[in-house]
């Protein structure tokens, strides 16, 4: 197999070069023709990205956490489940988060990262979309944004705002900045419309999930699949401040879904209009302000993984 191994030379730390001469060390046991690519720039990585397929690659490894995930994921090559894309793609986690990763369910050490992929299935897994729309719910100008875990308002946002005023030590911490957002947080009058539901809610909370976590493990939404067309919304909704502040830790082990008026709902799309506007976060990225359309494109992309939503699958 020839293989395009991509290595995002900024993750990882001191684990970078250890991580990719284990992962290469059990392709080349399997046989296989990698070439090894530190990337230069995210530019250098997206052409080399679009460029695989031509060049004769069957299957293309990133070596990098969430963070090169959400960039390569606005511009692969996107199919659907009735129309593959071209390439699969395998995954070496070297982020400080990589909440996709935990999502898939593989244990997170390089070698067994490089045997899920060898030993591994071809899966298809979905990508979010995020589309600015007007007041109306009709199309507006800007580009849509991608994502591999989730979109939403509120407690998100918020948190993006923290972190982006803290300093560089602390702004890699996501889990930090979120506690910091909590005595600050404010709720927001929210429209949501699926189509064949609507709800109109004083939240906290509102995320649109594809992925079950984020911020370096949080398991925002349990049941999460990336590979059933759907998203699973979370509504976390006005409460006494006090009783979101105690309960909000239970969102680390899944265990928020007990609060009161917590609520998961499934949709392909969905129309989100918040009151007041906030930028919408989209995997730890601020994108652009709402109102906006959030919907899941059906095995978008695929990967080649022992592991998916939590499953062994081989």
């Amino acid at each position: 197999m020839k293989v395009l191994f991509l290595v995002n030379p900024n993750a990882g730390g001191k684990a970078n070069k250890s991580a990719v001469d284990i992962a290469n060390g059990v392709f080349k046991n399997a046989g296989w023709n990698v070439d090894t690519v530190r990337t230069q720039t995210p530019d250098d990585a997206e052409a080399r990205l679009k460029a695989a397929h031509g060049d004769g690659y069957e299957l293309v490894v990133v070596a990098g956490g969430d963070g090169t995930l959400f960039h390569l994921a606005q511009h692969i090559p996107l199919g659907s489940i009735d129309a593959p894309p071209p390439i699969p793609f395998g995954l070496i986690p070297l982020g400080s988060g990589n909440d996709f990763y935990r999502g898939l369910g593989t244990p997170r050490d390089f070698q067994s990262a490089a045997e899920s992929i060898v030993n591994g299935k071809i899966v298809p897994v979905d990508i979010g979309l995020v589309e600015p729309i007007d007041e109306s719910g009709n199309p507006r100008a800007g580009n849509p944004v991608r994502f591999i875990n989730t979109a939403g308002v509120g407690m998100d946002s918020q948190t993006l705002v923290t972190r982006k005023n803290a300093p560089g030590w602390l702004s890699a911490r996501y889990e930090i900045c979120f506690l910091m957002t909590l005595p600050k947080l404010y709720p927001l009058k929210v429209h949501l419309d699926a189509g064949d539901w609507e709800l109109d809610t004083n939240a906290f909370w509102v995320l649109c999930c594809n992925n079950s976590h984020i911020g370096s493990g949080m398991i925002v939404a349990p049941d999460a699949k990336t590979s059933d067309g759907l998203m699973d919304i979370l509504i976390i909704p006005k409460m006494a401040k006090f009783a979101f502040v105690l309960n909000i830790m239970k969102v680390f082990k899944g265990e928020h879904l007990k609060m009161k008026g917590v609520e998961i709902r499934r949709a392909k799309s969905v129309k989100l209009f918040s009151k007041p506007n906030q930028i919408v976060a989209c995997d730890g990225d601020m994108t652009f302000e709402g109102p906006v359309k959030v919907s899941i494109i059906h095995g978008a992309v695929r990967m080649k993984t022992s592991w998916q939503n939590r499953t062994k699958l081989v």
